[in-house]
């Protein structure tokens, strides 16, 4: 347990936070910080806040796959899943923070994620539902789902061996890292739903990406 009490100042400068891609690094562990602190204030466990991004994430989706296609739902729906991802790195920081760090905590956090991870692309199937074939859509599915699960899983093994990701000294390999981030696999996604066909190649690029991601992170974290 920690015996001095975290101070908005410990969360802001990501003492508890983990390293990561830089999107995530330099914007969203902050915004996980302020909420991460909120929590703290509020007395909200660090469950409580993955059920709570859990709970957002799953709402996003839905909205994702019946708003109207325009710009102004686009740019919506990327600030809503900005919040979900900035819930996801919240919990961790809290636990951190307050010492409440557990197995089922970790456990808990992952379920939620695969269950995102498996909704998101049934949502994006809803929206382009019509416009794309059955076989097309089955394999937008297979794809994007197996590559993300692929590449969150053997990220998790990879920190609970106690490897960390480590930021590169490579600006080549910092842009594949943003591009591959969460929030950038998000946001991307969001804006090009005013297109249905850019939405669904980049999806499934997205999916082969995630497999390269996974396949590496099988290995070593890129360094």
């Amino acid at each position: 347990m920690n015996k001095s009490i975290p101070t908005f100042r410990d969360f802001w400068n990501k003492n508890y936070a983990v390293s990561c891609f830089p999107p995530t690094w330099y914007i969203f562990q902050r915004l996980g910080a302020i909420l991460a602190f909120t929590g703290f204030r509020f007395g909200i466990s660090p469950n409580g806040m993955t059920a709570l991004g859990g709970v957002l994430g799953f709402i996003t989706i839905w909205l994702f796959g019946t708003l109207p296609n325009d710009n102004i739902s686009s740019i919506q729906l990327a600030i809503m899943f900005a919040i979900v991802y900035s819930f996801d790195c919240s919990d961790g920081q809290l636990a951190r923070a307050t010492g409440k760090t557990s197995d089922w905590g970790k456990w808990f956090d992952l379920t939620i994620d695969l269950l995102l991870i498996i909704l998101f692309p049934l949502g994006i199937v809803f929206f382009l539902h019509g416009i794309f074939s059955v076989l097309q859509l089955s394999g937008l599915i297979l794809i994007l789902t197996f590559g993300r699960a692929l590449a969150l899983l053997t990220s998790a093994i990879k920190r609970t061996d106690g490897e960390n990701h480590t930021p590169s000294n490579s600006i080549l390999k910092k842009v594949f890292q943003s591009i591959v981030d969460t929030p950038t696999f998000y946001v991307i996604l969001c804006l090009f739903r005013v297109q249905p066909d850019w939405l669904f190649y980049t999806s499934m690029a997205y999916g082969l990406l995630f497999v390269f991601v996974g396949i590496y992170f099988s290995k070593s974290f890129i360094k």
